[in-house]
């Protein structure tokens, strides 16, 4: 399993579980607005990262460690954040 590998399978993770989670949202409070942002955000982010993945896969170029990692620190914020508004 090559790198590109280890990132997807966590990222198609955290999308399903936010677009789950934006769906049971009921978006009428501020709060709960609040907390879609940052689900929606997070969504946002994992897809970018995955489109930059493949498109990468494609091109046969690599994606630096550090690239990753600042994506995955950024969408796991967001991520996390949306449940500690909660």
């Amino acid at each position: 399993m090559d790198s590109t590998e280890r990132v997807a399978v966590p990222l198609l993770m955290v999308q399903t579980a936010s677009v789950i989670l934006l769906w049971s949202l009921d978006t009428l409070s501020v709060v709960d607005q609040k907390i879609f942002a940052l689900f929606l955000g997070a969504d946002f982010l994992s897809f970018g990262l995955m489109a930059h993945l493949y498109l990468n896969m494609k091109t046969d170029s690599k994606t630096s460690g550090t690239t990753l990692m600042a994506w995955g620190l950024v969408i796991l914020i967001l991520f996390v954040a949306g449940f500690i508004v909660t």
